[in-house]
This record gives C-alpha cells, structure tokens and sequence, in this order.
C-alpha cells in the first residue's frame, strides 16, 4: 500500500544534503559530461568544488603536468594570486605526482619540514592542513588534485579517498579531451589542456581590468555565461580578448 503524501515534504531541495549524496550528484554530473563534446575546465571546477563540498577542504586546485614535468594550475576554487602560486610551490602536489601516491599533512606547523616554503606560504595564506592526490591514467601520473584546509587535522584518510575519485575522473576527462588524434600520446597532447588554461587567464585578465573586478569574480562572470549560454569557456575567452563579446555590464552588477 502506498503511503499518503506528506505535503509537508513537497520541496526538500534547498535543504542540505548528506555529504554522500552530495558525493554520487558531483560524480553522475561529471560522468554525464563526459559523454558529450564537454568543457575540461568546467569539467575540472565542478570536481574541485564537489572537493571542497563533500570533506574537509577549505579550497582545491587541480594540476597538470607539462612536456618538461613540471606542475602548471589548471583549475582551483579560488582564483586569487596567493592561491594559484601556493599550488605551484614544491610541496604535496609535486609529492603525490612524482610518487604516484597520496600525501598529506595534518598539521603544516609539526609537518613544516617536508616542504619548509611551501608549509610557510601556506600559513600566510591561512591554511594548515594539506594533502595532495596522484591524477592517475593507467599507470601513469599525469598531475595532482590537492587540497588544502584552515585548521589542522581537517582532513583525513576518508578525504583522502574521495579526492582520489574525484582526481581520477579528472585524469579520465582530461585524457578525453586531449586525445582527439588516433595515434596521439598523452604526454604529447597534455599541452592542449594547458592551453586551455592559458586563454582563460588572458580572458580573465582582460575582463578584470574592463569591469574593475578582481581575478576570482572575472573568472566566476565567465563561467556564469558559459552555464547561460551553453558555450565553451575557452571559447568564450578568445571571443573576450578579440573584443567579439562584452561583459562588463555583468562585471559592474
């Protein structure tokens, strides 16, 4: 026998889900993605914020590995300056890229010494706790997903693992995205996320002086008209830097 109907439970939406659904919503709309001609970046902000979501993250970044090896952002939580040059320091996320395993640090003022620059910048920069995670592809690591929280001991071993879920969906969408030639290798097409990247911080930078906004709020304008309009970050940021679209408006509001 069905139940009646409780009027009372009409609309739960806007009532906060338990981290578990939160967890399996970020990962059908992520998995959903990838079955269409999807944004990476995009792709990229909604794992990170999913991250940040579901454990004890204060913020995330995403990187990626170029052709010499070396880290390069491309997607974080937060667009700030401090921010972006945190995640390049050598710390976490060069460990559990070159190792291929997960790091963490508790606590960065009892851990400081694994990476002394890294665990100072990152005190200055409000955080005390950090773990990174390997972007796994096969049996290759092909950059990191670290995160990073205000107090110690905020993240644990069940963060751990759902940041590596959430990285190696990542990998797998990047791996989409770059691979678009039959023989082509994924070292050799990394370069194409990259740039990616690359033509979104010009955008950013464009829109930020047009509009008087800082570099995090330019970054979120453009990501609001690609929802809206159902189109490319990348390819709205070249249409920004030509000078084809306009979005100061939106930047002033």
């Amino acid at each position: 026998m069905v139940p009646p109907f409780d009027d009372r439970q009409r609309d739960r939406s806007s009532e906060p889900l338990p981290d578990s659904i939160q967890l399996l919503r970020s990962l059908v709309r992520a998995v959903d993605s990838l079955a269409s001609d999807f944004d990476v970046v995009e792709l990229c902000q909604q794992l990170l914020e999913a991250c940040t979501e579901v454990t004890g993250a204060t913020d995330a970044g995403l990187l990626l590995a170029d052709q010499r090896g070396e880290l390069q952002v491309l997607a974080s939580t937060n667009e700030s300056a401090r921010l972006l040059g945190l995640l390049q320091y050598e710390g976490p996320s060069l460990d559990a890229y070159r190792s291929r395993t997960a790091v963490s640090a508790p606590d960065l003022r009892a851990d400081g010494a694994l990476w002394p620059e890294f665990a100072h910048a990152a005190a200055a920069a409000g955080y005390l706790c950090a773990y990174a995670v390997p972007l796994r592809l096969h049996r290759d690591s092909i950059g990191a997903l670290t995160g990073l929280a205000g107090s110690a001991a905020a993240l644990g071993q069940l963060d751990l693992r759902i940041g590596q879920i959430l990285a190696d969906i990542a990998a797998i969408g990047i791996a989409q995205h770059v691979l678009r030639a039959q023989d082509a290798t994924i070292q050799a097409q990394l370069p194409t996320a990259l740039n990616t990247r690359v033509a979104i911080e010009q955008a950013k930078g464009v829109l930020a002086e047009r509009g008087d906004q800082d570099m995090d709020r330019a970054f979120q304008i453009m990501r609001e008209y690609a929802r809206g309009t159902g189109r490319r970050l990348t390819d709205i940021a070249g249409d920004i830097v030509e000078g084809r679209i306009d979005l100061r408006a939106d930047a002033a509001e």
